[in-house]
């Protein structure tokens, strides 16, 4: 009976520890899961924090090096670009037919297709069938025969022609204006005409407008005349037509630059104190080369950072991407 009491205290004494061991061990757990889990609440609170804080400080260096600039929320027109297409033709104006004064036999024809003839000069010998006589044809104009119908020893007749003469120092560029931009185009327009397939570029000035939509293009035409000294524009050449234009109502602009895309938002930077920018989100509707309208967002006059956005911009985007390296996560 006393040597099982004696074993049964032995085991009690050794059995303790092992409990006592245990117990500290679930509570070192305990307490670095409380530890870890107020560092994890906390980082996550440092990372909150740090993504509401998108305003920008800089030092008056810094911002002279990003080139900031500020101006104002303003009224204006939005110019757009309207692109007709158009092709190169004779001024009609400058285009000489040329025909018998009598009917009779061509005696001599001078010149050929593609010759350049002085104005005055003889073009062509007829043999009258009145009077037997022969007489001359001289060319009314200066300029490049572009059609001939006459050839020695054929009957010609005064009410055809024998020779088309064109005066080619100007030509006509006639653009196709169709139905959705009619209301668009007008006289008095400048133009900026490309050459389809070349690099030939040159500006001009729209004259006339038809005033009918034609049945068979379903399109108005408008007319450029074109200076043509050197015979660069040539007739038959496909061209396009740049033409800017207006928007018809007033609307808020900004500078197109000032406009960026941060954190899937369209925002403005706008100063908020001296030397700081805070991005402001906005709506935005047409734009031009140089404008955007501003639909939502900004008041007129408001100022905001025309110049340097994309540099405040990159700077936050740095500072976030700095910031998840720290966390590690």
């Amino acid at each position: 009976m006393a040597a099982r009491l004696a074993i049964a205290i032995v085991f009690a004494f050794l059995a303790w520890p092992i409990s006592i061991t245990s117990g500290q061990h679930e509570h070192d757990h305990e307490e670095t899961r409380e530890i870890e889990s107020v560092d994890e609440h906390a980082a996550h609170d440092d990372h909150a924090d740090h993504s509401d804080e998108l305003t920008v400080e800089l030092s008056e260096a810094a911002e002279e090096l990003a080139g900031i600039e500020i101006s104002e929320v303003a009224r204006g027109h939005i110019d757009k670009t309207i692109e007709l297409p158009g092709e190169i033709g004779f001024n009609e104006d400058r285009l000489a037919h040329i025909a018998p004064r009598f009917a009779g036999i061509a005696l001599q024809a001078n010149y050929r297709v593609g010759d350049f003839v002085e104005e005055g000069e003889v073009v062509a010998q007829i043999e009258s069938n009145e009077s037997m006589n022969s007489y001359s044809i001289k060319a009314p104009i200066s300029g490049w025969v572009i059609d001939r119908h006459i050839t020695p020893g054929e009957f010609v007749s005064e009410e055809n022609s024998i020779y088309i003469i064109a005066d080619l120092s100007t030509v006509w560029i006639n653009l196709a204006v169709y139905s959705k931009d009619a209301d668009r185009i007008r006289k008095g327009q400048a133009a900026r005409i490309e050459a389809v397939g070349s690099d030939e570029v040159t500006t001009g000035v729209i004259e006339y407008v038809t005033p009918i939509i034609d049945l068979r293009t379903r399109s108005a035409v408008a007319r450029i005349t074109l200076s043509n000294p050197d015979n660069t524009w040539r007739p038959g050449t496909f061209v396009q037509a740049l033409i800017t234009t207006e928007t018809d109502n007033e609307s808020l602009l900004v500078r197109k630059d000032a406009v960026q895309f941060l954190e899937e938002k369209t925002v403005i930077f706008v100063p908020e104190g001296p030397n700081i920018f805070k991005p402001v989100e906005v709506l935005t509707g047409e734009s031009d080369t140089d404008y955007i309208q501003i639909v939502n967002g900004l008041e007129e006059g408001a100022k905001y950072v025309a110049s340097g956005a994309f540099e405040l911009k990159a700077r936050i985007i740095t500072s976030n991407l700095d910031a998840h390296a720290g966390h590690g996560h």
